[in-house]
């Protein structure tokens, strides 16, 4: 038996959250084509072949903008030098821009890490681009470990993805039971998936302004269960979108919603959901916390 962490990095919206999903073949992270959807680190956790891997999908490491921005960051920099292989996600429908540059001098901090690149979308290159893009990453970026091509959303390339990460897990050890896709916390992905139906149904700045809070639940062995749960914004004009004309969009994300969290709880679910404003939460430490938005030791 052999395991080991390893931290799927890159610059926000590269597909990385799409690709630990079809590793792990369960839905672990909530996907969007909104850049920032992935906002904490997530386990997702694949036993193949004896092996035991640990994908970290990290928040999309940038210049940060905010405190929210800040703890997705340092929540994604800070799990680096503390994993067995650091997997480096590039875009391959773009150039190698500065985003990445910034990325791969994270990734430098990280001393004796081993590092690997995964070129993403390739199902969108030719054979020529591909030749291309390879000779380009080789120039602009520093010398790694291993270089993969693969297609996260059609899972082109992940055995042999998961042939180059092999060699650098550790012998004899195993972390979590064979069952176990993913260690977060079940009310955590309900507020997850609460997110994910609100960041598919808007557009501008909503999806960077919500927050989910679950506040109450309640078992019922007549009913289905009770879930209720808070919808943050920041402003009294993101409110109204959020709601729609009506009460119709919110209706349209909580149905959405419930059914998904019935399929992962496998039993009827009974959801509530209340938009409220809170001004600038993302720039409010206090309000972070509350949320469970802050590194261990601090921000």
């Amino acid at each position: 038996m052999k395991a080991g962490f390893i931290a799927v990095v890159g610059r926000p919206n590269v597909g990385k959250s799409t690709l630990i999903n079809k590793l792990v073949s369960e839905k672990v992270a909530i996907v969007s084509d909104k850049s920032g959807t992935t906002r904490e680190n997530i386990r997702g956790i694949l036993n193949r072949g004896g092996n035991q891997y640990i994908f970290i999908d990290t928040p999309g490491i940038h210049k940060p903008r905010n405190l929210l921005g800040d703890y997705m960051t340092q929540n994604a920099v800070g799990v680096l030098s503390e994993v067995d292989v650091i997997m480096f996600v590039l875009d391959g429908t773009v150039p190698v821009g500065t985003g990445d540059r910034f990325v791969m001098e994270r990734i430098l901090e990280a001393k004796r890490v081993p590092r690997i690149i995964a070129l993403n979308k390739t199902d969108k290159l030719s054979d020529a681009a591909l030749l291309e893009k390879k000779a380009e990453i080789e120039e602009k970026l520093t010398k790694f470990d291993g270089y993969i091509e693969i297609s996260g959303k059609y899972g082109f390339g992940l055995e042999r993805l998961l042939a180059a990460v092999d060699p650098f897990l550790e012998e004899g050890i195993c972390y979590y039971p064979e069952d176990m896709y993913t260690d977060m916390p079940t009310y955590r992905i309900i507020t997850e998936i609460i997110r994910e139906k609100i960041l598919q149904k808007t557009r501008d700045e909503i999806p960077h302004s919500v927050a989910i809070e679950l506040i109450h639940t309640e078992q019922r062995k007549k009913s289905a269960d009770l879930f209720q749960a808070n919808i943050y914004v920041e402003r009294n004009s993101q409110k109204g979108i959020v709601i729609g004309k009506n009460g119709r969009l919110l209706k349209e994300i909580g149905t959405e919603a419930r059914l998904e969290i019935e399929k992962l709880l496998n039993h009827p679910v009974y959801l509530e959901l209340w938009v409220k404003v809170k001004e600038d939460w993302r720039k409010k430490k206090p309000f972070l916390r509350e949320m469970g938005y802050a590194p261990e030791k601090g921000m």
